[in-house]
């Protein structure tokens, strides 16, 4: 079966050209240069296994590191609670014996698989609550000590952060210290058809080392241009983009399992926004499911973790801060110490948002007003600068945020979350068009990409939109620790503050 290829490349490539890195011994490039492709196979799986155990040793001794530190940090926590509350013992004998258990936990829950060498979180966890089980299972049965239960639960918790962070400083130390070219496994991109995105994300672990084009509807006789691109750039990878006819998309598996090449493609429905797909098993059958961006199952029950943990621990500690910054506002100007003020949630859910109040009473009245000095030029996104109904301690509370100190009640009640889209209020969200409703799809969160992006200086609401759906089409923990770190010197810098 022959098929149709149109080079995207402005050189041509010619039947005389070698192949990069291959030597005399080669099959040459006759009329059918899928031939020579045996040839390179072996070559192509030696560099994937290589690359392969390195990516796998880098992780495997960063998970070790971590997991010691972990063990570390209970065994002091352990001694410092037997003091005042009589000897503790741990569930495991010695530090080493808890490294290999961890380790061990994490390969059978299929952390080592590439598609999960990242940060997935409840893998991590599940990982983590296996190695302690594993290594603690005898205590836990022959003590029957309550006080063993929290001392693994802790180290469970205490192994996955450690694991977690210790991936990501890997990531981020791989990806500014080695190059690109050990880094990420080459790939040629196979476009099906025009408006294709002819790139592919860092994160994804390939990099573009050439680019075919094939027409969708009409089958071509010079597939061999796949052959030699293949040879010349040494691709390990072959990833189709866009609608290509079933044909071509068999001749093009063809040839790159004859190279040794991975072949991948993108699931359908890649080029509509808002979806997200993912592979799912029926009976015999591999089906890609595609459904909403929006967060679910195992990801809200995380979230929902994280939440209520930091709303509890901003909430004591911001205690004294409350307490002072009632009585100013009771001293300031009349009217109450707290705004409500109904909001849209998840969903197009009514709640309402508790904010200290900055304004003075009736202001809300005032809006229409006012409306001629809206520096957004947009009603959706109401912004005034040096807003007169703003009294002086209000003023002061909006430029260092701590007017929304109050928001994390509603964290714990359910209606918010830490980071996330930030919440409307009701008239701003009658204008919306349909696309604009994609930012529902998660809880309205204190923070978010909107906010650390330049907090008002964003005076547009389209790009208030774009920031909030592309935070949600890419949301993992890790995502929302770093717009955490970056929340609090946005607030120092007072970037955008109004």
């Amino acid at each position: 079966m022959t098929q149709h290829f149109e080079r995207a490349t402005e050189r041509p490539v010619r039947d005389h050209e070698p192949a990069a890195g291959i030597g005399s011994r080669e099959i040459p490039l006759l009329v059918q240069p899928e031939v020579a492709l045996h040839g390179t196979r072996g070559a192509t799986s030696r560099r994937q296994a290589l690359r392969g155990a390195g990516r796998f040793l880098s992780v495997a001794a960063g998970d070790v590191v971590a997991a010691a530190f972990a063990a570390t940090v209970v065994r002091v926590l352990v001694s410092v609670v037997s003091r005042w509350a009589g000897p503790v013992q741990l569930p495991y004998a010695s530090a080493t014996e808890f490294c290999a258990s961890v380790l061990l936990a994490l390969m059978l829950t299929g952390n080592y698989r590439r598609s999960n060498t990242g940060h997935p979180t409840s893998n991590l966890l599940l990982g983590s609550a296996l190695g302690v089980v594993m290594v603690s299972w005898s205590s836990l049965w022959t003590d029957r000590s309550l006080a063993t239960i929290p001392i693994a639960a802790s180290l469970a918790c205490a192994t996955a952060c450690a694991l977690f962070l210790s991936r990501n400083a890997i990531a981020a130390l791989s990806s500014s210290l080695l190059p690109e070219e050990r880094r990420l496994s080459p790939a040629i991109l196979i476009l099906g058809q025009s408006g294709t995105p002819a790139t592919l994300s860092a994160s994804s672990g390939y990099r573009v080392a050439d680019t075919l084009h094939i027409d969708r509807d009409h089958i071509d006789h010079r597939s061999r241009d796949l052959a030699r691109l293949i040879r010349r750039s040494r691709a390990e990878a072959l990833v189709v983009m866009g609608g290509i006819r079933s044909s071509s998309f068999t001749r093009v598996l063809e040839i790159g399992l004859r190279a040794g090449c991975e072949v991948l493609c993108v699931p359908p429905g890649y080029e509509i926004a808002g979806v997200r797909a993912s592979i799912t098993r029926r009976g015999p059958y591999d089906l890609v499911q595609v459904g909403p961006a929006s967060l679910m199952g195992t990801q809200f029950l995380a979230k929902r973790l994280v939440d209520v943990v930091g709303a509890v621990l901003a909430l004591v500690c911001a205690v004294p801060i409350t307490i002072a910054i009632a009585i100013a506002i009771r001293l300031d100007s009349p009217g109450p110490v707290f705004f409500r003020q109904w909001r849209i949630g998840i969903g197009g859910r009514r709640f309402r948002m508790f904010k200290f109040r900055t304004m003075r009473v009736g202001a809300d009245e005032e809006k229409a007003r006012l409306a001629e000095l809206n520096v957004c030029g947009d009603p959706q996104l109401f912004k005034i600068r040096d807003d007169p109904r703003v009294t002086p301690v209000g003023r002061f509370l909006r430029e260092w945020s701590l007017d929304e100190l109050p928001q994390f009640l509603n964290v714990l009640l359910g209606d918010m979350s830490l980071v996330g889209p930030r919440p409307l209020p009701e008239s701003d969200v009658v204008g919306y068009e349909e696309h604009h409703f994609r930012r529902l799809g998660a809880k309205p969160g204190i923070s978010g990409l909107w906010q650390v992006s330049g907090r008002s200086d964003v005076v547009s609401f389209e790009e208030m939109v774009r920031l909030d759906t592309e935070y949600i089409d890419h949301w993992s923990l890790w995502l929302d620790f770093r717009i955490l770190l970056l929340t609090l010197p946005a607030v120092l810098r007072r970037t955008g503050a109004c």
